[in-house]
């Protein structure tokens, strides 16, 4: 059996296994180099041009509701060097809401994936879950969808564009300082 993306490009389901156990396996150590606080690891996943995007979520009737239920007001949009400018200003000292830092348990699940409209891009939708912990009782969790372009580079993937649809509207968490 074989199954048609939108490049027409035909897979056959053991090729369509094996492309979402490697994306799958990416996601994993994409993960654990967020839980572990390992961005050095995280920033070798990303692509220079990287699109790392989250806009806010509206809370609108049915009657009301469009396809994409999100604001013009975003809770990011970065790229790879504000993302490494965050990085350094957590190092730096000057973060005291991460001091004593913060635990985090990242899982990702309901990986969907599909080839992209270029040779070498994958397209990914996956939900993800955030578990953040710090001092003795904050404990907050984060739901979000994510849509994903990424690029077959050097054996493994890049992360070219990262939307996340956050599950909430309004955010219940002291801070965002945390990557989804």
């Amino acid at each position: 059996m074989t199954t048609t993306t939108n490049t027409q490009t035909k897979m056959t389901d053991t090729d369509q296994m094996l492309l979402w156990y490697k994306v799958n396996q990416f996601y994993n150590q994409e993960a654990r180099a967020l839980d572990d606080e390992d961005y050095e690891t995280w920033f070798s996943m990303l692509a220079e041009d990287l699109q790392y995007w989250m806009p806010a979520r509206e809370s609108v009737f049915r009657k009301d509701e469009k396809p994409d239920s999100t604001s013009n007001m975003n809770h990011y949009n970065e790229t790879l060097p504000s993302l490494q400018l965050r990085v350094a200003r957590l190092h730096s000292g000057a973060a005291w809401a991460e001091d004593p830092r913060t635990r985090y348990r990242h899982i990702v699940s309901n990986v969907e994936v599909e080839l992209g409209d270029a040779a070498g891009e994958i397209k990914v939708r996956s939900n993800t879950l955030v578990y953040r912990s710090r001092l003795e009782r904050e404990e907050y969790w984060l739901l979000a969808k994510r849509d994903d372009l990424l690029r077959e580079a050097d054996g493994s993937f890049k992360v070219a564009k990262r939307k996340i649809t956050p599950d909430f509207t309004s955010l219940l968490s002291k801070n965002l300082n945390v990557f989804l």
